[in-house]
């Protein structure tokens, strides 16, 4: 029998979350808190941050991310505060506390990166492209 996409794609992933986790277990925080961390570290000096951003970024629903962002807050890892832009909306920042780990998670995930493209070695670029397919083929699949 061949082998199947789908339990190889969530298999890779489980342990992708695994190996992340065992980093964030270290840092005191989970792996979604440590991968918000650092989509915020990345993206803040080029603009406000908003929940929605926080929801498209990693394909969550207004429910989860209020979840996840409230838990986040308690554990003074973010604040929300009006933005000047818009009072209406609350722009997400990370606290001093978040900062200090927010380096250590950039450079494990640089480096995790950098091992994974490793493995592929020359066939990166077509693998990447091979999981893009896959992801447009189930995202059109999704709103049909």
């Amino acid at each position: 029998m061949t082998e199947q996409i789908g339990i190889l794609v969530k298999n890779l992933d489980n342990d992708l979350q695994r190996y992340s986790n065992r980093q964030a277990k270290k840092l005191g925080i989970t792996q979604v808190q440590m991968s918000i961390i650092d989509f915020l570290y990345r993206n803040e000096d080029y603009r406000e941050l908003y929940q929605t951003d926080v929801e498209r970024e990693f394909n969550i629903q207004k429910s989860s991310a209020t979840a996840l962002l409230q838990g986040m807050e308690k554990k003074a890892l973010i604040v929300r505060s009006p933005s000047q832009k818009d009072s209406r909306f609350k722009i997400i920042l990370l606290t001093a506390q978040a900062r200090q780990s927010a380096g250590q998670i950039r450079d494990f995930y640089d480096q995790t990166e950098a091992a994974l493209r490793k493995v592929l070695g020359a066939h990166t670029p077509d693998f990447i492209h091979q999981l893009q397919q896959l992801h447009n083929y189930l995202e059109n699949q999704l709103t049909n």
